[in-house]
């Protein structure tokens, strides 16, 4: 005698919603479960990169800054340096000036001029002396003036004196 036992219950025993979530959980929840396991292994695979990234970057910037530690001695070196020369130049400037006016009057003056007093800055020459004729006086101021090489030429303080003739002069503005 065979008997044919079944315990399952019969299908129209069963629920509706039962079945439809027991039949949901058996064909595809495995497969989310897959899906979800595979986008955290791959964001855990991207979040390795991005980490090794970022420990690259650090070791570049500490690189960079030994670099800078090492050349910043060497950039102060040559600023002052640098700012060495400019003033060099301003001084070379002002004795260049000074040297050209130079080479410019001494020629220029006449024989008989005693100068007891011959001031030079950047912007005027000042000049007090004694001459023994009018005339070279007039000639020196009036040559001056020809040639154009000072803005400002003034002839100031004429005295006549025992030794001579007592002059002021001030020249402005010399024209290189």
């Amino acid at each position: 005698m065979k008997y044919k036992i079944n315990l399952l219950e019969k299908e129209s025993e069963r629920g509706g919603f039962l079945k439809k979530l027991n039949y949901f959980f058996f064909n595809y929840f495995r497969y989310i479960l897959v899906l979800t396991q595979l986008i955290v292994i791959s964001v855990l695979f991207f979040r390795f990169s991005v980490d090794q990234s970022i420990i690259d970057l650090k070791e570049s910037i500490n690189q960079q800054e030994h670099v800078l530690k090492v050349v910043r001695p060497i950039l102060d070196e040559s600023q002052r340096i640098d700012a060495k020369i400019q003033e060099a130049r301003v001084i070379l400037r002002n004795q260049d000036l000074f040297r050209d006016q130079l080479t410019y009057l001494i020629p220029n003056f006449p024989s008989t001029v005693f100068l007891n007093e011959l001031s030079f800055t950047k912007e005027s020459v000042h000049m007090e002396g004694a001459i023994l004729d009018p005339n070279h006086l007039q000639a020196f101021y009036n040559k001056i003036k020809k040639d154009n090489k000072y803005k400002e030429v003034l002839l100031s303080d004429i005295t006549r004196s025992d030794q001579g003739y007592l002059f002021s002069m001030t020249l402005n503005g010399f024209k290189n």
